[in-house]
């Protein structure tokens, strides 16, 4: 009897963690790549973690990938499906932002963006002595061209259109204010 319940009680488990688990797969336009996210449970320490990968469709290794917590994230590709910009967190207050590029045919890298770098200057430039933290989101990524990309975000500040030129990465970002108020759910 004692092992029918330790058995009903570690399926009741998986069960639990996979009715609570999430995988996602975003195609690039071509259909030759994808970004993808899931989470697992690793086991103690570690416990659920979110895996973040890009891969070509017809291969398993691994053009980019990053372990995180799970939590929001979001993806798009460009038009000509060769870059993606991928963002974990981004309407936590402190996204984490990706771009992983073809370099050329077969090669790829990736760097960090930083939308909200100006921004968040200006923030603490307006008033030196604040308290309280910069807390940057964003709600949608849309590519504008095969390398401008628009951040639809939002920051203590108001709200924003954020325009990077991916292709020219010293180039700041662009911002337009919309509003002083945050987004609304």
């Amino acid at each position: 009897m004692r092992s029918l319940v330790s058995f009903l009680s570690l399926f009741t488990c998986c069960l639990a963690i996979a009715a609570d688990s999430t995988q996602v797969v975003r195609y690039s336009p071509n259909k030759l790549y994808f970004v993808a996210w899931f989470d697992s449970d690793a086991g103690v320490p570690l416990g659920v973690v979110r895996s973040i990968v890009v891969r070509n469709a017809s291969d398993p290794e691994d053009i980019f990938s990053i372990v995180s917590v799970p939590r929001a994230t979001h993806a798009a590709w460009n038009p000509a499906s060769n870059r993606c910009v991928i963002a974990d967190a981004p309407d936590n207050g402190g996204p984490i932002t990706w771009l992983v590029y073809q370099k050329k045919t077969g090669k790829w890298d990736s760097r960090r963006l930083d939308p909200f770098e100006l921004l968040e200057k200006a923030f603490y430039k307006a008033d030196p002595e604040v308290h309280h933290l910069f807390r940057p989101s964003f709600r949608k990524i849309e590519w504008l061209s095969d390398t401008k990309v628009c951040f639809h975000g939002y920051c203590n500040s108001g709200t924003y259109l954020i325009t990077v030129d991916t292709a020219s990465p010293d180039s700041p970002p662009i911002a337009k204010k919309l509003s002083n108020k945050w987004i609304d759910e």
